[in-house]
């Protein structure tokens, strides 16, 4: 019982923190078109029946559009952006390092000429910037 729950609790936090901005992201964008169909919806209601004016279904549905829009371009942008800042001979090595994993995931590892951890790296940026 006890490792269910913390499993649960496990699982929750990745995804939260895999997701985090897709997932605000995303109730952002319902409270928007949520907050736009309301306030349309309001200003119906004030205006009456009669005084209707068509041209306010096309600024809503633009407001939609514009929501939708920024949501998209948003998350296009995010994908787009590499964490990582790599030479180009970093690049290079790493994506033959992919190529040659296949179904054994340690063969890039045994591989290698010399193993090194990120510190390693670091401490050779230090180097080389001193």
């Amino acid at each position: 019982m006890i490792f269910k729950q913390a499993f649960r609790v496990a699982f929750v936090a990745l995804i939260w923190k895999q997701y985090k901005a897709v997932i605000i992201s995303t109730l952002l964008l319902f409270a928007f078109i949520f907050v736009v169909g309301s306030i349309h919806e309001d200003y119906l209601t004030a205006v009456g029946p009669e005084n209707i004016d068509q041209k306010t279904f096309i600024y809503k549905w633009l407001a939609y559009i514009v929501g939708i829009a920024t949501y998209l371009g948003l998350h296009a942008l995010r994908a787009r952006v590499k964490p990582k800042n790599l030479t180009d001979k970093e690049k290079i090595q790493e994506s033959k390092e992919l190529e040659t994993v296949g179904d054994d995931p340690f063969a890039q590892i045994r591989e290698r000429k010399k193993l090194r951890s990120r510190a390693d790296f670091l401490m050779e940026d230090q180097r080389k910037s001193d």
